[in-house]
C-alpha cells in the first residue's frame, strides 16, 4: 500500500530530476540564444496593413515561417505623438532575427514607396524603419561617448538615429530609433540592434504589449538625437540635435502649443495578433 506508493513517487521524482538536468544541459549546449527577447517597430497604417495581410493570412505566415509572435496594435491605436502603430515581435533571437527580416521585406521589397524612391539609374531606393528601444537598452546602444552606435554604423553602412533622453515621452519608457539606408543596409543595422537589446540580459520592455491608449496625448516630438552618417560627419554643435533648433519650451518660453489634442481612438477593436485574435494590450502588461 503507502510503501509502493512512496517508492513509486520516488522513482517518478527521480526520473523528473534527471529530464530536468538533461534539459539543462542541452540548453547550454545551445548557449543562451533561445533567451526569450523582443523588438518593436512602428509602421504606418498602411504598412501595419501589408503586415497583417487579408484577414491576417501574411502575419500567420510570418509567424509560421518565423517561429515568432507578432502582435500590432489596434486600428487607431497609435505610439504617442505619432499616427504610427506598434509592431512587436518577441522569441527567442533567432526567431525574432528572422521575423524582423521578414517583415521588413515584406513591407519594403515590393512596395511602390520603395520603387519610386529610386532615382534614375541603377541607384537603390533609400528605406527608413523606425524601430522603439527600452529605455533600459539605450546606453547600450549608444555605447561610451557614442562608440557603439558609430560602430554599427561603420559595420551596416546605415544611418542611425536615435531620440535623446530630452525627447522622452511621460508615461513611455521608450524611445524613438530611425534606421535608413538601402534595404540591405537597414536589414543590417536593425540585426545588430536587436542583438545589442538581447546581449543585455537585463533588458527589457516595460510595456510588454503594442497598446499606448492609457498615454496621455503630448506635443509631437521633433526627429533628434544621435545620429550618426557614414562616414561619420561632424554632429551639428549644440544639443545632440540633429540640425534644428530646439523648439522654445526647452528655452524656459513658453509651453507646448496644446490647442490640438489627438482624437480619441475609435471604440472596439483592438490589434491583430495573428492566430490568437486581437491583442487588447493594456499598457504595461506582462
Amino acid at each position: 500500500g503507502e510503501d509502493t506508493r512512496d517508492a513509486e513517487e520516488q522513482r517518478r521524482e527521480q526520473r523528473r530530476e534527471r529530464f530536468r538536468d538533461e534539459d539543462k544541459e542541452a540548453r547550454e549546449d545551445r548557449g543562451d540564444e533561445e533567451r526569450a527577447t523582443a523588438l518593436k517597430f512602428l509602421f504606418g497604417n498602411k504598412e501595419a496593413g501589408v503586415v497583417i495581410g487579408r484577414q491576417g493570412a501574411t502575419i500567420n505566415g510570418l509567424q509560421s515561417k518565423s517561429g515568432a509572435k507578432i502582435r500590432v496594435s489596434g486600428a487607431g491605436d497609435y505610439f504617442p505623438g505619432t499616427q504610427d502603430r506598434c509592431i512587436m515581435v518577441s522569441g527567442d533571437l533567432k526567431m525574432v532575427a528572422a521575423a524582423c527580416e521578414l517583415i521588413i521585406l515584406e513591407v519594403y521589397r515590393d512596395s511602390e514607396s520603395h520603387q519610386s524612391n529610386k532615382s534614375e539609374g541603377d541607384a537603390e531606393a533609400i528605406v527608413s524603419v523606425t524601430l522603439l528601444m527600452p529605455e533600459n537598452a539605450c546606453g547600450q546602444i549608444i555605447g561610451k561617448g557614442g562608440e557603439t552606435i558609430r560602430k554599427m554604423v561603420a559595420e551596416s553602412q546605415a544611418k542611425i538615429n536615435l531620440a535623446g533622453k530630452e525627447k522622452s515621452i511621460p508615461g513611455v519608457q521608450e524611445r524613438v530609433l530611425v534606421t535608413s539606408g538601402t534595404l540591405e543596409q537597414v536589414l543590417k543595422s536593425t540585426s545588430l540592434i536587436l542583438y545589442k537589446i538581447w546581449e543585455q540580459e537585463k533588458t527589457f520592455y516595460s510595456n510588454n504589449g503594442t497598446s499606448y491608449k492609457s498615454i496621455q496625448p503630448f506635443a509631437a516630438p521633433t526627429r533628434a538625437g544621435y545620429e550618426y552618417s557614414y562616414p561619420p560627419y561632424p554632429p551639428p554643435p549644440g544639443h545632440g540635435y540633429d540640425g534644428y533648433p530646439p523648439p522654445p519650451f526647452h528655452q524656459g518660453g513658453y509651453p507646448p502649443y496644446g490647442g490640438h489634442p489627438f482624437p480619441p481612438p475609435p471604440p472596439g477593436r483592438g490589434g491583430y495578433d495573428g492566430g490568437r485574435g486581437y491583442d487588447r494590450g493594456g499598457h504595461g502588461e506582462s
